[in-house]
């Protein structure tokens, strides 16, 4: 699990809180998709009893020393039914909202800190989160939370925005090709960075120009393990991937040149120009 350390600078998430209060006026598939794009990118304050304990550690040279090292556990909320929830807080006001705020430690915990901390301590029978619990109040039930992870999704009307990146993630592109290369069924890949209004930041964009057969099952796949390859070296960029063969993915294309081609393949592309 990525490092939790406990809370220094302030946390604060004005376009998570604004989407979550759209949400609650009028529920729709922008307002929901729109909420969840938010919540993957936030950071929340969270309570915790945040203790030291020592625990030995060797060097290279096999000398052993005791080493100061947080333990951390984390507040649960119990609703009516008695089910518990790991309470999520988007900013300092709203913790204050909780009466025992001041009885308790903060850490700052990312969505993909928690998920991932849910994951690996099953034994906590922890049913989901709730956000802001004396606020907006929302609950996500555990099998929704994990449900999101890995899906990305844009709602009808979304401004997306494509461009050429100012300066290139030498890290993520020499890791990128030599993962590239062993797939013989890629052609060429592209780089590009996205913006989109219903997102606080901007992520890259990977077009795959494939032949790869299988249908989408195979797309997937081979999606998954780009995906895989590129995850140590994002730099908590997020990374979407699309196809060349969708309108989409083609229109991302303009004025753009590959940073990796298969040998051999065609130095021609096409591509349509009414994305949809």
């Amino acid at each position: 699990m990525a490092e939790i350390k406990q809370s220094q600078q302030p946390i604060t998430n004005p376009a998570l809180v604004q989407a979550m209060d759209a949400m609650k006026q009028e529920r729709n598939q922008k307002t929901e998709i729109t909420f969840v794009n938010h919540v993957k990118a936030a950071r929340f304050l969270v309570p915790a009893n945040i203790q030291t304990e020592q625990q030995a550690q060797a060097d290279a040279n096999g000398n052993v020393q005791l080493v100061d090292q947080p333990k951390i556990s984390f507040v649960l909320f119990n609703n009516a039914e008695g089910k518990k929830y790991f309470p999520l807080f988007t900013d300092i006001a709203e913790l204050r909202k909780w009466q025992e705020s001041n009885k308790h430690q903060l850490a700052a915990l990312s969505y993909r800190d928690l998920c991932e901390f849910l994951k690996r301590n099953p034994e906590n029978e922890i049913f989901g989160a709730v956000i802001n619990p004396f606020g907006q109040n929302i609950m996500m039930p555990l099998e929704s939370l994990f449900r999101i992870q890995n899906t990305e999704a844009i709602a009808p009307g979304t401004q997306i925005q494509i461009g050429t990146l100012k300066e290139e993630p030498t890290e993520l592109l020499d890791a990128l090709r030599p993962y590239l290369a062993t797939k013989p069924e890629i052609n060429k890949a592209y780089l590009r960075v996205m913006k989109r209004e219903d997102k606080p930041n901007p992520n890259f964009l990977l077009v795959i120009d494939t032949d790869v057969s299988g249908g989408e099952a195979a797309i997937k796949e081979l999606f998954d393990g780009i995906a895989a390859a590129a995850k140590p070296h994002l730099r908590n960029v997020e990374l979407a991937i699309v196809p060349t063969a969708n309108k989409f993915g083609a229109a991302a294309l303009r004025d753009a040149v590959p940073f990796y081609e298969k040998e051999g393949a065609s130095s021609g592309i096409t591509m349509t120009t009414n994305a949809e």
